[in-house]
């Protein structure tokens, strides 16, 4: 759908909002941050039964003149868009989840993780 169609028109505002709020929602039930590009966008938006031709313009025209697409969007760009998901994890969270003790290196800690599962996985191919 192309511009000019998609204001005109209510329900397909309605309904590009409500597939935004259900893709937030699946992403926070995963806790899990949400960014999609334009292509993906397009695909998501077809199969909620209706067409958007999603590009960086489009889109920007969308957000400036809707308030509710404003609080659903955290960040987009040239690229695609991010949306604002509840209690999302954010990438520097994930991590920290495997500290590296100090005079270590990241590719260090990577390979002693390796060195223990390694007689796991073979104990469990035998």
């Amino acid at each position: 759908m192309r511009f000019f169609e998609f204001t005109g028109d209510d329900a397909n505002i309605d309904k590009f909002i409500m597939a935004l709020r259900n893709h937030v929602g699946r992403a926070a039930s995963k806790k899990a941050p949400s960014k999609l590009n334009w292509n993906a966008l397009n695909k998501m938006t077809t199969s909620t039964g209706f067409e958007f031709s999603a590009d960086y313009e489009t889109f920007k025209s969308i957000y400036d003149t809707n308030p509710i697409v404003q609080t659903l969007v955290k960040n987009f760009n040239a690229d695609g868009l991010e949306l604002n998901v509840p209690g999302a994890e954010e990438p520097s969270d994930a991590t920290a989840q495997t500290p590296v003790k100090s005079g270590e290196t990241s590719q260090d800690a990577v390979d002693k993780m390796a060195a223990s599962a390694a007689p796991q996985q073979l104990a469990a191919q035998a």
